[in-house]
């Protein structure tokens, strides 16, 4: 997992303790950055590594006529010409590939255009190019759905509820309220302004503020809370025909 965290960004090693030719027992910094091709049977538990792939799920199409069940003969030498293919590619390329910065995508969180970026700069073929596009916005829109289903996101869709005809600071208590009404029975827990506010500050990095009897989410909190919306996939209510101000959505 630590050569898969480190592997995406150039200069960040992963050390290892070596032996030396004396018996000594040294620390050895190793570069790990380069794409990386792995096969396992599931999804890794840590949601932020998973997010670092681009994932083709296998088996769930019959498998093709010319592709045999067992490797024949020839498999050692065709794998060969390929691994030497991929070197003469990369060879002849080596110097020339640098990240274009007009390939990235606004509409993309930054990780999936750390991902695709790279990918999108060394194509030339613009029809191939518009579909990893369209790959990264599938993917990005699949993950957005996944969190629909989380604490944040619940937490964040009641705070859009109070903010709707409210242009002022939202306190936790009413927060915490709302969230009790709607999602009590879904936790084993006992829910308190505490642990609301430490979901708040943990969780979402929002940061409430002593108000004049309670705790409350300043109106500087505003803009993260957009953001907020947008990547949990939060959409803001429409509003209303009564003059009252709402926080503006994407």
């Amino acid at each position: 997992m630590k050569i898969l965290n480190n592997g995406n960004i150039r200069g960040i090693p992963v050390l290892r303790t070596m032996v030396s030719n004396t018996r000594e027992y040294n620390p050895k910094a190793f570069h790990v950055f380069g794409p990386k091709l792995v096969a396992t049977r599931g999804e890794y538990d840590d949601r932020a590594l998973e997010s670092r792939f681009l994932t083709e799920e296998m088996g769930r199409s019959r498998l093709r006529d010319d592709v045999p069940i067992n490797l024949p003969p020839e498999y050692a030498a065709e794998a060969l010409k390929l691994r030497n293919k991929l070197l003469l590619y990369r060879l002849r390329n080596f110097h020339g590939a640098a990240i274009d910065p007009s390939v990235i995508d606004p509409a993309l969180e930054p990780r999936f255009n750390q991902i695709f970026a790279p990918l999108k700069s060394i194509v030339d073929d613009t029809a191939f190019r518009d579909e990893l596009a369209g790959v990264a916005r599938d993917l990005q829109a699949s993950l957005i759905a996944s969190r629909g289903f989380e604490l944040e996101t619940q937490l964040l869709e009641v705070i859009r509820d109070l903010l709707e005809g409210n242009a002022g600071a939202i306190s936790i208590k009413a927060i915490t309220s709302l969230f009790l009404e709607r999602h009590g029975d879904q936790y084993d827990y006992k829910i308190s302004h505490r642990w609301i506010g430490g979901i708040l500050r943990r969780k979402l990095h929002l940061q409430p503020e002593k108000g004049h009897s309670t705790y409350v989410i300043p109106i500087s909190e505003l803009p993260h809370l957009d953001v907020l919306f947008r990547k949990f996939g939060v959409e803001p209510n429409p509003p209303k025909n009564n003059g009252q101000p709402t926080l503006s959505g994407p």
